[in-house]
């Protein structure tokens, strides 16, 4: 079966960012993993031609059956989701798990790699912020994860790396 314009367009953009990917057979989605700075961030991207649309999804690889715990993990996301401009956390309620979206409509069949790429860089990073916080609240028990203070968890800057600051004659792009 012949690719869509916008499944194209997402491998291309992964083809010229450099990105290591794995097609899922049958199915106008791409795998692929990032080494973060705090976690390796799996993800998948996926294209919908009929509404020319591109989702990309992280996933964590903590979960928690603890109702207490899942509590807490969807306190954090409610929270976060309340500062973003782009995507979204989830959780799957059952097994406890985060996830992070981000979805374009595009206004054109075939979208556009340089945001589709952008998207990609959104989900990874997002999801690398989250993976230290998810960590504390998974190794936090009892009356600890009670008392745990999820806004000033959120509050914290330590866990956050530093952005690189370009050398003069380096482009914006990052050389």
């Amino acid at each position: 079966m012949p690719h869509s314009e916008l499944f194209s367009t997402i491998l291309a953009a992964f083809r010229s960012a450099g990105w290591n990917y794995a097609e899922v057979e049958g199915r106008e989605v791409i795998r692929a993993g990032f080494e973060a700075h705090h976690t390796r961030v799996e993800l998948h991207v996926q294209a919908f031609e009929r509404l020319a649309t591109v989702s990309v999804v992280a996933e964590s690889p903590e979960m928690t059956e603890d109702p207490t715990k899942r509590e807490r993990l969807t306190e954090l996301a409610m929270r976060v989701n309340q500062t973003l401009t782009v995507g979204n956390f989830e959780i799957n309620w059952d097994d406890g798990r985060m996830y992070f979206r981000c979805t374009n409509l595009f206004p054109d069949p075939q979208g556009n790699a340089e945001i589709i790429q952008g998207m990609v860089h959104n989900t990874v990073g997002e999801m690398d912020r989250m993976a230290p916080l998810v960590a504390i609240l998974h190794r936090t028990e009892g009356p600890d994860l009670a008392a745990l203070s999820i806004e000033a968890l959120l509050e914290q800057d330590d866990l956050i790396p530093e952005v690189p600051v370009p050398k003069s004659g380096d482009s914006a792009a990052g050389k």
